[in-house]
């Protein structure tokens, strides 16, 4: 048997001793060339593999803490510049997200909204019916952006953020983030912390993940009331000022029924009476949407 095999390799040798130089180099090349390849190939597979299950959150570029007079304690609470209003919506989505972000687009409002993925709904499962039939609410938020409106984050379960730590927030913004890309295309690059709970740690670590944090100046206790006639109490700030002095951002939120169809409305008309020009809270702010 091994002088068969002897006698095999000879022969392969002679032959190949036998070929012109040049068919010897080609053959040569050709066995690097398939080696290399297959090496190259079996790393990119391994690649794409790691990229798509690590779970990792882009690398993004820290925000700077803002500073100016409509700044308190690191956090913005009304707009950077007079003459404009900043309506925004938190907790949602939810069954009346789908109509409001149309009702307010036919009006030619650009408002903000600041989602959860898993508050009152489960975002990445659940499903509402709207006045265009059945929509899962992953729709709901790419519809939120067809209708020239802005989204920002409120956090993946609308977790208070004040004493956790840095892990626990990290996954609370890197989650969401996820979702909303998932659902519009797009990676929030504006929060704000649910029921305006911060530390300085947690606005450490939101600036280190890319995050413009915002509260309000007009907070309608809409959550907690329930009442028009209370609710315009907050509203009352405006008659103190005018649109040339100062920009206004008010905290409403678009799970309650009455918010939607009785304070919505109403604000509306009461901030077009003040002459003030409705604006999304990059424009309010003069800062980037979306990283």
């Amino acid at each position: 048997m091994r002088l068969a095999l002897i006698a095999s390799f000879i022969m392969a040798s002679v032959t190949a001793m036998a070929m012109p130089l040049n068919t010897r180099q080609d053959l040569a090349n050709e066995s690097l060339a398939f080696k290399y390849n297959h090496i190259a190939e079996r790393s990119s597979t391994i690649s794409t593999s790691t990229s798509n299950t690590s779970g990792k959150h882009p690398a993004v570029a820290t925000a700077r803490a803002p500073t100016g007079n409509n700044v308190r304690d690191g956090v913005y609470v009304s707009c950077s510049k007079p003459g404009v209003f900043a309506l925004t919506f938190d907790d949602g989505p939810y069954q009346y997200s789908w109509d409001l972000a149309k009702s307010l687009n036919k009006q030619g409002i650009s408002a903000t909204f600041f989602i959860n993925g898993k508050n009152w709904v489960n975002v990445e499962t659940d499903s509402v019916t709207t006045s265009e039939g059945k929509k899962t609410y992953m729709e709901v938020v790419k519809h939120y952006k067809a209708m020239g409106h802005e989204i920002a984050s409120h956090t993946y379960e609308h977790k208070e953020l004040a004493g956790l730590s840095e892990a626990e927030i990290e996954y609370q913004m890197n989650t969401q983030s996820n979702i909303i890309y998932k659902a519009a295309g797009v990676r929030p690059a504006i929060m704000r912390p649910p029921a305006g709970s911060y530390d300085s740690n947690s606005l450490k670590v939101l600036r280190k993940l890319g995050y413009s944090v915002v509260t309000w100046d007009i907070d309608t206790q809409d959550w907690l009331t329930h009442d028009l006639s209370q609710e315009k109490v907050a509203y009352q700030i405006m008659d103190k000022d005018t649109s040339s002095t100062i920009g206004h951002i008010a905290l409403e939120h678009e799970v309650y029924d009455q918010t939607v169809n009785g304070l919505a409305p109403w604000a509306i008309k009461y901030v077009k009476s003040k002459k003030y020009k409705f604006v999304t809270m990059s424009e309010c702010l003069g800062v980037a949407a979306y990283q």
